[in-house]
């Protein structure tokens, strides 16, 4: 039985909403768009410390529960989203990553919530260590009995729909990529801070990424290295933190260029840097759908990224961007060598990137693609 009410009741549930990421942004978007959703929903994670971004979300009038519980892993969570859901007896719980889909899908079957659904993110060797990868290999080998169980799940790539079923999911599989924030690019902004550059001719590389292994920023750094001999006015711009900060700018200082390449951390508004950039490059091992290049994209940038996971079906090479096989330095140099010296082929890409993202991945289609969702599953369990 669903809600007598018209409107679809969703709960969310997430790990934390403490460091801030794509899916906490899609959170953020739903909210600014509260008013004019379909459907009713709140976001359940399994804890949370009060910042900027959980204040913004309750700001905006959307639930925010916290189950308070620091281990991620503690069974318990189980139980206290049972509760939550036998108390709130919403129509549909929806939950996002590993360990939110395997507690939450059961909790949600536990309760007996008329609908449930697993979302996943990343790939399954997205983990930066060894050791990782190897836990997350057992334990989605679980995820994937407890997802069978689900009414759905939904994935955010061809290239994660294809793991998935390899993994033996056998559950209806449902392509949603994330939204971007469209009200987010402004390229009159963009070009008056380029224009900070006065008469300069410098050509602005950056990433934005969390400085961790499968992000493969010492690939950049190695490529970037060689572009500057044919391009000493060439500067880099490294946005984000994490565990190899110390190793990427000991590397930087090794190969000479330390004044040419910029470590400006994690950063609140990475919006700042992305119009301060010509080119995006992201050389990662692996990725499910990268927002990051979204909004690169969105602010019109043409993009450099390696050929793995989700990429592909974002980047069209040779149209909004170039792909290079992943490690292969000598492409991705030759890939910013194409870009850096031919500023047509930039604006050219940029223009067809920015139509692409605001066709394929606006809030407005996220919407109805899960709204649609919702309906077809609700309708389904009814009739059954």
């Amino acid at each position: 039985m669903t809600n007598s009410s018209k409107r679809i009741k969703v709960t969310y549930v997430y790990k934390d909403f403490d460091i801030y990421n794509g899916l906490i942004e899609t959170f953020l978007i739903l909210a600014r768009k509260k008013k004019t959703l379909p459907f009713d929903f709140e976001v359940c994670v399994f804890q949370n410390e009060d910042n900027e971004h959980s204040r913004e979300f309750k700001s905006l009038g959307c639930g925010l529960v916290n189950l308070n519980s620091r281990w991620g892993s503690n069974p318990v969570v189980i139980y206290k989203l049972y509760k939550l859901f036998r108390n709130s007896r919403p129509d549909i719980v929806q939950t996002f990553v590993l360990k939110p889909n395997l507690f939450g899908i059961a909790a949600a079957l536990l309760a007996r919530v008329p609908v449930s659904i697993a979302t996943d993110l990343t790939l399954k060797d997205q983990a930066p260590t060894r050791m990782r990868r190897l836990r997350d290999k057992f334990l989605y080998r679980i995820y994937a009995g407890v997802a069978n169980q689900a009414d759905q799940v939904i994935s955010v790539s061809d290239a994660s729909k294809e793991e998935l079923r390899e993994l033996g999911i056998k559950v209806g599989i449902s392509v949603i990529p994330p939204p971007i924030d469209t009200n987010k690019t402004d390229l009159d902004a963009r070009t008056e801070s380029r224009g900070e550059n006065g008469s300069q001719e410098a050509v602005v590389i950056g990433i934005v990424a969390r400085l961790s292994e499968e992000k493969r920023h010492l690939d950049l750094l190695e490529a970037f290295s060689r572009t500057l001999q044919a391009f000493p006015n060439t500067c880099l711009v490294i946005v984000g933190d994490g565990p190899l900060r110390g190793q990427l700018e000991a590397r930087a200082q090794k190969l000479g260029m330390h004044e040419k390449v910029s470590f400006v951390g994690f950063q609140k508004d990475v919006n700042k840097y992305l119009r301060m950039m010509d080119i995006f490059v992201l050389p990662s091992r692996t990725e499910g759908m990268p927002i990051a290049i979204m909004e690169a994209m969105a602010w019109q940038l043409p993009v450099i990224a390696s050929r793995v996971g989700g990429i592909p079906e974002i980047v069209d090479d040779q149209a909004t961007g170039i792909l290079f096989d992943l490690g292969n330095i000598d492409q991705l140099t030759n890939a910013l060598t194409q870009l850096i010296s031919d500023p047509q082929k930039r604006k050219a890409f940029g223009e067809s990137g920015k139509r692409k993202v605001f066709t394929t991945f606006h809030p407005d289609k996220f919407v109805e693609s899960h709204y649609e969702l919702y309906r077809a599953l609700l309708k389904q369990r009814k009739v059954s």
